[in-house]
């Protein structure tokens, strides 16, 4: 099957992609904020500013009654102050050398305002102010100001931000009355100079332009650099994946880049090593279970045509071997079966109490008519008998895989030592034998259902070969504790744990 790759949707084009978009969004705001709404956020703080500045002057004069310690507010907020009490004029400049708005502010001209505010006065403690344009400060007394008032009792000019923009406005004011009685009182006009801000962002405009312009050279070289650093090691994975799909075993996995596709590597390089593991072991599985099926047929057909062919050959022995090579056969295919079946998880438990001890004990007596002939001998010791809660069929054939694993690899002293011990709440069986051993390194993988030991693949004595295999499927269908110890030259030791059943009945 051959995959189809849209290279439209590559990855570094994708990288490359997404960082020109987000390069592109930080351009844009950056032009929001520092060009397009520039005069509106400088409006906005200079407004606040002078609100700030407002409330100061009318808290002093409301408390002190006097116009001396306002000089401090003025110079350090840069205003523009003229307060009029009943006969005086006083005006404050934080520059004397510019001309503040203000100064063409006329108390007659504006005591309708005045008034206003002096009403707000009354039900405001005393204060009350409101914003005027600059075109405001020298309007008749029949003029009518619209306002609105807000929550900080403050009396304001509607006007919105758009009024700011014309050019002639250069400056921001508010009127203020502070109402002690009707011998005391204070109109207070309070200016602060606008700067023109035009000029400011056509620099800033131009000062943009430039930095966008190295600002995105340098995000294209740099989307560049990144998508090939973590496309390139990915695209060359892909393409030694592409080669271990079709069964090149021995690729390795070499690209570099960051963490992740190291640990990526390391991965795909383990997997290939198990996969070249497993498919070795299936090709040496082949050839062992073909030489143990023609071993059977090869017999079985081979004295059958003797019995056939020559007179006085069909005797009891030739039919007996017959039988045991067919039986061999039989027991060489349900394992297979069963292996298959355990592997596959369709297998279900029929678990009961039973005796195990007994169990063994029997097994073992079938044991000693089979190898009489052959000078076996296998021990059984326990302490006691123990009764557990298991399959007790599968637990039957874990013990015959043990006992025959044992026997196969026995070596010269030919006897198989079976142990039970009980520990606490458990009941452990132990095979041991006195064959040649396992080595260390070894010992994980002789479990796995291809694997095989010695290499050299010799017909077992009893069983079929797939013993270990079987064991460990039962147990673990059991949920039961099993391992193996083993010593070169002094011998193998297989054992597996399951729990005593307290019910006997």
């Amino acid at each position: 099957m051959k995959l189809r790759i849209n290279h439209d949707d590559s990855i570094k084009w994708k990288i490359f992609g997404s960082f020109l978009v987000f390069i592109g969004c930080v351009i844009l705001i950056l032009w929001l904020f520092q060009v397009f709404f520039l005069e509106q956020f400088y409006m906005y703080n200079k407004e606040k500013s002078l609100k700030s500045s407002v409330s100061q002057i009318n808290t002093y004069l409301y408390k002190k009654a006097s116009i001396s310690g306002l000089s401090d507010i003025v110079n350090d907020n840069s205003l523009c102050v003229t307060v009029f009490d009943k006969t005086h004029r006083y005006t404050m400049n934080s520059d004397e050398s510019h001309r503040c708005s203000i100064d063409n502010f006329q108390y007659e001209q504006n005591l309708y305002t005045i008034e206003l505010l002096k009403g707000e006065a009354l039900n405001n403690h005393g204060i009350a102010s409101m914003r005027l344009n600059n075109d405001s400060l020298n309007l008749n007394n029949k003029s009518i100001f619209p306002y609105e008032f807000f929550s900080n009792s403050y009396l304001f000019m509607q006007d919105k931000l758009s009024n700011y923009k014309n050019k002639q406005t250069n400056s921001m004011t508010y009127l203020s009355v502070i109402y002690h009685n009707a011998d005391s009182m204070f109109v207070v006009a309070v200016s602060t100079m606008l700067t023109p801000v035009d000029a400011t962002i056509d620099t800033i405009k131009m000062q943009f332009i430039i930095i966008a312009i190295i600002l995105v050279v340098i995000a294209i070289i740099l989307a560049l650099y990144l998508a090939q650093k973590i496309a390139k090691p990915i695209i060359k994975m892909n393409q030694s994946a592409h080669l271990l799909a079709k069964g090149s075993y021995d690729i390795q996995f070499n690209a570099h880049g960051y963490r992740e596709i190291d640990e990526l590597n390391a991965t795909l390089n383990y997997a290939a090593k198990e996969l070249a593991k497993v498919e070795n072991l299936r090709k040496e599985l082949i050839a062992n279970m073909s030489h143990d099926l023609r071993t059977p047929l090869t017999m079985i057909s081979g004295y059958g045509e003797v019995m056939r062919d020559i007179p006085g050959e069909n005797t009891a022995e030739n039919v007996q071997i017959i039988i045991e090579e067919a039986n061999r056969l039989t027991n060489l295919v349900n394992d297979m079966l069963d292996l298959s079946k355990l592997q596959a998880g369709v297998q279900q438990l029929d678990a009961s109490v039973f005796n195990l001890t007994k169990q063994i004990e029997a097994i073992i007596r079938r044991y000693d008519k089979l190898l009489t002939t052959q000078d076996f001998t296998i021990e059984f010791a326990y302490e006691q008998e123990v009764f557990v809660y298991a399959d007790v069929i599968k637990i039957e054939q874990v013990i015959y895989n043990l006992i025959n694993n044992a026997i196969n690899y026995s070596g010269d002293e030919r006897k198989v030592f079976v142990k039970q011990t009980i520990t606490n709440d458990y009941v452990m069986i132990s095979v041991v034998d006195h064959g040649s051993g396992i080595e260390k390194s070894q010992l994980p993988y002789i479990w796995d259902r291809y694997y095989k030991v010695d290499k050299t693949h010799v017909r077992s004595k009893v069983g079929s070969g797939l013993g270990l295999s079987i064991v460990k499927s039962v147990l673990e269908l059991h949920k039961a504790q099993y391992g193996v110890k083993s010593e070169q030259a002094e011998g193998t030791c297989f054992w597996f744990k399951l729990k005593i059943s307290k019910d006997i009945t």
